[in-house]
């Protein structure tokens, strides 16, 4: 999993606007695994997909026995806190659950959710990637807990 996570990154530092034929080429050229690659593309198809509708501010977000397997206590209380302050939507935080169970992982981290956070945000249009920005600081560190 962790080929997969380098590969997003490397994408999102390298790699602009190219097809997917030439940016399966460069990571081959880098070293990257064939699975590898072809999984990180899939993950970030996944930002293509429709998003869900807006919850009333007074539902409560049921976890299903999958998701709290692999979304930690800490990540899952992370992201109810951010939607009470307004930081994210309900929308943005099932973007952020759908990409963090999308990465496969035993059970995912704080680092590992601000870093899906921001992406999600990012590839928003609204003012949620302003917001993540803020609660990062310059070097990647939380400054919100």
């Amino acid at each position: 999993m962790e080929d997969v996570i380098d590969i997003i990154a490397y994408l999102l530092d390298h790699l602009d606007d190219e097809d997917d034929a030439e940016i399966e080429d460069q990571l081959r050229a880098v070293g990257y695994p064939e699975e590898g690659i072809q999984r990180a593309l899939d993950w970030m198809d996944g930002f293509d997909l429709e998003t869900g509708r807006e919850t009333s501010g007074a539902a409560l977000r049921s976890y299903h026995p999958l998701e709290t397997r692999h979304l930690s206590v800490a990540t899952r209380g992370q992201l109810q806190e951010w939607e009470r302050l307004g930081v994210i939507s309900s929308s943005i935080r099932e973007r952020i659950i759908d990409r963090l169970l999308a990465l496969e992982m035993d059970e995912t981290d704080l680092e590992t959710l601000d870093w899906v956070a921001f992406l999600v945000m990012a590839n928003e249009s609204g003012p949620e990637a302003y917001w993540m920005d803020q609660l990062l600081s310059a070097d990647g560190h939380r400054i919100l807990h």
